[in-house]
C-alpha cells in the first residue's frame, strides 16, 4: 500500500536577509581623500523565509491473517511506516566595501538563521561570509494488533463481527541540524585584522521502543455475487514510556593580528571555545488511535480475491521532539492514510 502522513511537517528555522543602504552627501570643496560629510541617511529592509520539513509518503506493507472456523475466531494485523526529509542551503552575505562611508550610496546584506537550537548570522566582511545549514527529520512507526473475533450478526449477504484484543507499537522521531559559518574577516589600514568562524550541531529526539494497550473494533462484510465490500473501524490506546533527548554542541574560533608601534614585531593571538548541552527526560505517553479501512474485493476463484481500498489511522497526542516546534509544542495528532491493493486468500 501507499501511505502518507499529515501533522509531521514541523517548522525548523527562519532565515532573514537584511539589506542596509547608506546614502552620503559631501561638500563639493573637499578632497576625495579627506571628504567632508554634509549629510547622510540610512535605510534597512528585510525579508524572512521559513524552513519547513515536507514529510512525503512512500510504499509500505500492511498484512492481516484471521482464523474463524465458527462464530469465534482470532486474528493478527499490522503495518509500518517510515518517512524523512532533508533541508540543505547555502547563504552568502555581501562583502562590506572598504571605507563605505566615502561612497555616495552603499548597500550590503546580512543573513541570519534562527531556530530553537541556534541563532547565527553571516555578517558582511572583507570577502563576504557563507553560512551553510543542513537539517533532517525522520519519523518511523510500527504497530501490531492481536485480537479475538466474535460474530454479532449474520445475514444472507453479509455479517458483522466484533474484535477485541491488544495493540503493540513503537514510534521514533528525530530532527538533526548543523550549521557552518565560514570565517568573517576584517582588515584595517593600520594593520589590525581579525576573523571568526562558527559551527554547531544539534539532535532532538522522542522515542518509544515499546508501547502496548487495549483495542476494540467492528468488522462488516457485504457480498453480492463475486463482489465483496469490507469495512473495519477500531479504537485502541497505546501506553508506554517516551524518552526525549536534546544534544547541542557549538564551537567558535577567533583570531587577530596587529603591528606593534614600539618594535618591528607583528603580534597575533587566537582562541576557541566550545559550548554543549545534553538534556533528557522521560514520561508516560497515552496515545489514542482510531483506525478505519474500506475495501472492495472481487472473487477470482472460490479461494482468491483481489481488492482495492482505503486505510487511515489517527494517532492523537503523539509525542514530538521537545524543540521541533517554535512554540515548543510537544504533542501533535498524526494522520496516516493510504490507498491499498490486496490479495485475499481463504482456506
Amino acid at each position: 500500500m501507499y501511505m502518507g502522513v499529515t501533522g509531521a511537517n514541523s517548522h525548523i528555522a527562519n532565515i532573514t536577509t537584511t539589506t542596509s543602504t547608506y546614502s552620503t552627501t559631501y561638500s563639493p570643496f573637499t578632497s576625495p581623500y579627506l571628504p567632508y560629510i554634509t549629510g547622510s541617511t540610512s535605510t534597512y529592509s528585510s525579508a524572512t523565509t521559513s524552513q519547513k520539513f515536507n514529510m512525503d509518503g512512500n510504499v509500505t506493507f500492511r498484512g492481516q491473517l484471521e482464523y474463524m472456523p465458527q462464530d469465534w475466531g482470532v486474528g493478527i494485523s499490522g503495518w509500518w511506516f517510515n518517512t524523512s526529509d532533508s533541508l540543505n542551503q547555502n547563504f552568502n552575505s555581501s562583502p562590506q566595501p572598504s571605507y563605505y562611508y566615502y561612497s555616495p550610496v552603499t548597500s550590503y546584506s546580512t543573513v541570519s538563521y534562527n531556530s530553537n537550537n541556534f541563532s547565527v548570522s553571516a555578517p558582511p566582511s572583507d570577502s563576504g561570509s557563507t553560512l551553510i545549514t543542513s537539517a533532517n527529520s525522520s519519523l518511523g512507526v510500527w504497530n501490531i494488533d492481536l485480537y479475538g473475533i466474535k460474530t454479532l450478526g449474520e445475514f444472507e449477504n453479509g455479517r458483522v463481527n466484533m474484535t477485541f484484543g491488544a495493540k503493540f507499537g513503537s514510534i521514533d522521531n528525530k530532527i538533526s541540524e548543523t550549521f557552518n559559518r565560514s570565517p568573517e574577516t576584517h582588515s584595517y589600514s593600520y594593520g589590525y585584522s581579525y576573523s571568526n568562524s562558527e559551527n554547531g550541531s544539534a539532535t532532538n529526539s522522542a522515542n518509544a521502543n515499546f508501547l502496548i494497550g487495549p483495542s476494540i473494533g467492528v468488522q462488516g462484510l457485504g457480498k453480492y455475487g463475486k463482489h465483496r465490500l469490507e469495512g473495519f473501524l477500531s479504537q485502541s490506546v497505546l501506553l508506554g514510556n517516551i524518552n526525549r533527548k536534546t544534544i547541542i554542541s557549538r564551537q567558535s574560533s577567533y583570531s587577530s593580528s596587529y603591528p606593534s608601534y614600539y618594535d618591528s614585531y607583528n603580534y597575533s593571538y587566537s582562541y576557541s571555545y566550545n559550548d554543549s548541552t545534553n538534556l533528557s527526560e522521560s514520561e508516560t505517553a497515552v496515545i489514542p488511535i482510531t483506525e478505519m479501512k474500506i475495501k472492495y474485493l472481487y472473487d477470482v476463484t472460490e479461494n482468491l480475491s483481489l481488492g482495492l481500498g482505503f486505510f487511515t489511522s489517527a494517532w492523537v497526542d503523539t509525542p514530538r521532539t521537545s524543540k521541533t516546534q517554535f512554540n515548543d509544542q510537544q504533542y501533535k495528532t498524526l494522520f496516516f492514510y493510504g490507498g491499498l491493493a490486496s490479495i485475499n486468500l481463504r482456506f
